[in-house]
């Protein structure tokens, strides 16, 4: 595997720290995956050597959590370039992303959109290199990063293809109603939103595009009821566009977590819809 540090300058003079991977001797341009870490991750833990679950720290924390480790490494072995980022306010990137939020918020911005500026960012970066094919480019992520993969398949439509893996993907009016309110931080409340329509409205106007959700039917981020009504939503729209088989929904018993099922899941996914 060739493994490239790089990084660019996003707002505010924050600086966005990625890893690139990609098989040595590949030829030509390959799909390519942009990963996301989940709150308790960081463009180091989706990279280690190892895979699979493992002792993890994440910076500043005073003892190890188990993690599921070394995915898009993993990735990269299986062809795909990969391009894994640590998110704004996470890993060791201060201050904290909720901090920030709520910074942004009175001066009439987001945390959200900070985050998903800088991954679309990203996504420029992959189009300039000469390695990668532009129209084969996929992302995935765990929790915050499966939040942070939908909202950026939503708005940017160089990314073909999107699998969030316990993102909090569902019906946000149903997760007032029914959720822990609680669990999810400030940069994960978009002001206004319901006035526009829920997560599931949004994404049915991408039908076909191809969008794989792992909702695990105890994952305290995401209820199995508001799951349902973003399937129910979702699923007509894809059915009307004529390819049903684009949104894939995996609702599995668990509970929030990265597994080697839902990788093997994604991994199914990327290979049906990027082809590596």
């Amino acid at each position: 595997m060739r493994v490239e540090d790089v990084s660019w300058e996003s707002l505010d003079g924050e600086v966005v720290p990625a890893f690139v991977i990609r098989p040595e001797n590949a030829q030509g341009r390959l799909p390519a995956i942009v990963c996301l870490h989940g709150s308790g991750g960081n463009r180091e833990s989706e990279t280690t050597k190892e895979f699979g679950d493992g002792p993890w720290r994440t910076p500043g924390a005073a003892q190890d959590h188990t993690r599921f480790l070394g995915w898009a490494r993993e990735l990269a072995r299986r062809g795909y370039l990969t391009l894994t980022i640590t998110q704004r306010g996470l890993g060791g990137r201060t201050p904290p992303i909720n901090t920030q939020s709520n910074a942004l918020l009175v001066q009439g911005r987001t945390g959200m959109a900070a985050v998903l500026y800088e991954i679309r960012q990203g996504l420029t970066y992959l189009e300039q290199r000469p390695d990668v094919d532009t129209g084969r480019i996929g992302m995935t992520g765990l929790s915050f990063g499966g939040i942070t993969t939908f909202y950026t398949w939503l708005l940017d439509d160089r990314v073909a293809a999107a699998a969030p893996i316990c993102g909090g993907v569902g019906s946000i009016a149903i997760f007032i109603e029914r959720g822990s309110i609680g669990y999810h931080g400030t940069y994960w409340w978009v002001p206004g939103m319901l006035e526009k329509g829920d997560q599931g409205d949004f994404a049915a106007t991408m039908a076909p595009r191809p969008l794989m959700v792992w909702a695990p039917t105890e994952d305290i981020g995401m209820t199995k009821e508001a799951v349902d009504e973003f399937a129910r939503v979702v699923r007509s729209a894809y059915e009307r566009a004529g390819k049903p088989g684009a949104f894939v929904l995996h609702q599995r018993p668990g509970k929030h977590a990265m597994t080697m099922e839902s990788f093997n899941a994604l991994l199914e996914f990327f290979r049906v819809y990027l082809r590596p």
